[in-house]
């Protein structure tokens, strides 16, 4: 039995988006998300060594991040990445970690960042990450 997703800040805002792909809508999701005070995502890897899990999309790598633990423990246990009666590990991270650590991911071949992968699902270019926090945040 799949627990109840709590609505996110960032779902209405992503379908905002995707109804009206303006700069003001966008700049509202990014906002929101940047406003997040964590960005959580599916761990894999050594518990010395946690990693974030990469998905492929379109023959794509993307980072598949989320906007609760909640959310990717959900996605986790939909996708077979783990049991449903198991511990889900997920890592958290801030924002301007995740942006820090975005040039490490770049060379490694990472596209993109996706969001709520499932639920609302909206994306970036994983370069883009510092314009556009640096937008959002007033500092452009």
């Amino acid at each position: 039995m799949t627990e109840t997703i709590e609505p996110a800040a960032t779902d209405a805002l992503s379908a905002a988006v995707a109804a009206d792909p303006s700069t003001a809508n966008q700049e509202k999701l990014w906002g929101a998300t940047f406003a997040l005070e964590r960005w959580w995502f599916v761990q894999r890897g050594e518990p010395d060594n946690p990693q974030p899990f990469v998905g492929v999309h379109q023959d794509q790598p993307f980072l598949m991040a989320f906007t609760s633990a909640q959310r990717a423990r959900g996605f986790a246990i939909e996708n077979g990445l783990s049991p449903a009666d198991a511990e889900v590990l997920v890592l958290a991270l801030t924002p301007d970690d995740t942006v820090a650590q975005a040039p490490v991911w770049l060379q490694q071949g990472i596209a993109a960042i996706t969001f709520d992968h499932g639920i609302s699902g909206y994306f970036a270019p994983l370069g883009n990450l510092p314009a556009i926090r640096a937008h959002v945040r007033g500092k452009a």
